[in-house]
């Protein structure tokens, strides 16, 4: 045992973390290694028992291990064992990432910015290879087939999970650029959120547009404050936002996507196509809402959701629907059809206690990213899905435990 008597437990630490964090933007499922290492590399420890003792029971925590263990209680009342099962499967997250991190974080200012710069790099080595593969396996269909949102990302993941990434990358690059001095970083910062912003025009998904949109607003707004006339501040606001809204909106992908849902939108509901997100979304959601009218307190008990709704689809005999599977399409509809009001209240305290978190630590990047979350669960079940869960739960508490002061332990 000797031999590992001065490996320094934060650069494992790190090096663990930084590989998970890359491998969200190759593979739905490869950060699942990630966490059983980061698991063997909290059990291999000396100070074991003082870790264990030294939990605190803070508002996250709490919040987070109820969400799990109120989906425990809730298989006592759910008549779908196998979708249960995959439920408490995917929801691993909510127990085994708030007492890793809590207990041992190693996340301090540099480092911080590493893990992030390796990030961004990893999304563009992603994005590149993919690029790469729509090229080779589409070329023959034209330029248009190989810049199509579902094929340019389908080398790696649905576009609209696959967008999230890129959006975090551009968090990161943003408050970077507006707190650094030196023009060479601030350069790299600008070239980075640009080859973001272009990716995520080309992915053109919905969530992260209007998520970035809001972000763009508030950026433009925080920039102008160097107008200290306030009138002409809020001219100059508001000819930038409506100038950025206007370019925004003539992109072919972006414009093609702003059609599509106006359209959608004001269609009648009768025989919704699945590859229509916006009708689709519709018919799911009002299914859905009837279902928690019907049971809104207690739910129908864990994975029940899903299976639910598809017994709905098949009433209303929506046959594209159901050919494709469609889900829930919103983390709040699931959740309340699985566990009932109880359930709503502990989802929202968990992101409403890593909101209060960070605006203490003014965390930027903590307090927008939640906003993310928000927004994406909001209009998909990301809860329930590996690329999307494990993803939001490690940023989300690796940045809420972070440790201001560089810290280090030897393992023996």
């Amino acid at each position: 045992m000797n031999r590992f008597k001065n490996i320094d437990r934060s650069s494992v630490w790190l090096f663990l973390v930084t590989i998970t964090a890359c491998s969200f933007t190759w593979s739905e499922r490869m950060s699942s290694i990630g966490i059983v290492l980061l698991v063997l590399h909290w059990l291999l420890d000396n100070q074991l028992l003082q870790k264990i003792k030294s939990i605190q029971l803070d508002a996250v925590l709490i919040s987070f291990i109820s969400f799990f263990l109120i989906h425990l209680v809730a298989l006592s009342w759910s008549d779908y064992p196998q979708e249960a099962s995959h439920t408490i499967e995917v929801k691993l997250s909510f127990l085994i990432l708030p007492f890793l991190f809590s207990t041992e974080n190693y996340l301090h200012l540099k480092s911080k910015k590493q893990l992030f710069m390796t990030f961004c790099l990893s999304c563009l080595v992603s994005f590149l290879y993919s690029l790469l593969s729509s090229i080779y396996h589409f070329h023959s269909f034209g330029i248009a087939s190989i810049f199509n949102r579902m094929n340019i990302a389908d080398a790696v993941m649905h576009p609209g999970y696959y967008s999230n990434y890129f959006v975090l990358g551009i968090l990161f690059c943003t408050f970077e650029w507006l707190k650094n001095t030196n023009r060479s970083f601030k350069s790299i910062y600008v070239l980075l959120i640009i080859l973001f912003g272009l990716i995520l025009t080309l992915l053109a998904s919905k969530t992260a547009l209007i998520f970035i949109f809001i972000f763009a607003i508030y950026i433009f707004w925080r920039s102008s404050n160097f107008i200290k006339n306030y009138l002409l501040r809020i001219s100059f606001f508001v000819g930038v936002c409506l100038l950025f809204g206007i370019l925004f909106s003539i992109l072919p992908p972006i414009k093609n996507r702003i059609i599509e849902t106006y359209q959608q939108s004001n269609v009648e509901i009768k025989q919704p196509d699945f590859s229509n997100s916006t009708i689709s979304r519709r018919a799911a959601w009002n299914l859905e809402w009837q279902l928690i009218k019907e049971n809104p307190m207690v739910g129908y008990g864990t994975g029940s959701a899903n299976s639910l709704l598809l017994e709905k689809f098949k009433e209303k005999k929506y046959a594209s629907l159901i050919k494709n599977n469609m889900h829930t399409h919103n983390q709040f509809l699931h959740t309340w059809i699985d566990l009932g009001l109880a359930g709503i209240i502990i989802l929202i305290g968990c992101l409403v206690g890593c909101m209060i978190q960070f605006w203490k630590q003014k965390e930027e990047i903590g307090v927008w990213f939640s906003g993310l979350v928000f927004i994406n669960i909001l209009t998909d079940d990301m809860l329930e899905i590996q690329a999307g869960i494990v993803f939001f739960i490690f940023f989300l508490l690796i940045l809420t435990y972070q440790n201001k002061k560089k810290l280090s332990r030897t393992y023996y």
